[in-house]
């Protein structure tokens, strides 16, 4: 398969990406702002997730927003957790662009016990359940899909913070490598019949905080069990970090460069099933 450069986004970290009535909004890790544009990436609107909508925001700082997804007329850009400072997630209500701080530690805490090093870079809301895309970037390579009950978690949603209450399992995903690279989940989206795509990337690492040489992306499905379709290769050289599906049968993907002086690609591509 092959990836249509589309544009490039007025971004330099594209971390998240989904659409919603319309339009695409894509969060990027370092910045406090979505941006909002049409399916093509043009006509692009900044949108502040807080008072200061801050951009570049440096490594120790940032709030390290990784995934972004919809509830409705809520869109939630979720912190990955890999660092204290990276456990908060801020919730917009997108008709009349309120916002509030939903705190992750609660949840973050109890994950931590079973997945040594937290990283979360992708969300999605599939009938019943919220699943979480937990990226296995670093040494211990624990990919995984962490499984939330939906009803309890839109309940403390609404009340401000996240705790272990939601949570039901969490599944074991094996990506194998490309080039010789362990491949590592970095987002998740619902496809035309439901079926989870997941986009991962093949990054020269062992650790979740620190960024390595990227060898490329796959992009795929992976089921209940955490089985994995055949996995294609989409990109090499581009670490994929966002994914969504639109209703004319293709996918909508956002690479991030690593590079603050770059711009982030928006990248279209085939998907009918």
């Amino acid at each position: 398969m092959k990836l249509d450069l589309l544009t490039h986004l007025d971004l330099s970290a594209a971390s998240g990406l989904v659409h919603h009535e319309g339009f695409l909004y894509v969060v990027a890790d370092d910045a406090l702002e979505l941006l909002r544009t049409d399916s093509s990436g043009r006509n692009p609107t900044p949108l502040p997730l807080n008072a200061s909508a801050r951009r570049h925001i440096p490594k120790k700082e940032k709030p390290d927003f990784e995934a972004l997804m919809s509830l409705g007329e809520t869109l939630l850009a979720i912190g990955s957790g890999s660092t204290e400072a990276r456990r908060r997630a801020i919730a917009v209500e997108v008709n009349g662009w309120s916002r509030r701080i939903i705190q992750l530690e609660a949840l973050y805490t109890a994950l931590s016990e079973r997945l040594e090093e937290l990283n979360i870079e992708g969300a999605v809301a599939r009938g019943e359940h919220v699943f979480l895309a937990q990226r296995g970037n670093g040494a211990k390579r624990e990919n995984a899909l962490v499984k939330l009950d939906r009803t309890r978690f839109e309940l403390e949603l609404a009340n401000g913070a996240l705790t272990a209450e939601c949570l039901r399992e969490i599944i074991p995903v094996s990506l194998g490598e490309l080039g010789e690279v362990p491949l590592s989940l970095t987002d998740l989206c619902l496809g035309p019949s439901e079926e989870l795509i997941f986009t991962a990337a093949a990054e020269d690492t062992d650790d979740p905080y620190e960024d390595g040489v990227v060898v490329g992306s796959v992009i795929g499905t992976v089921d209940l069990q955490g089985r994995v379709a055949p996995e294609r290769v989409v990109a090499d050289g581009v670490k994929l970090e966002g994914v969504c599906w639109l209703a004319s049968g293709e996918l909508r993907l956002v690479a991030d460069p690593d590079d603050p002086s770059a711009r982030a690609p928006l990248f279209r591509l085939g998907w009918l099933r």
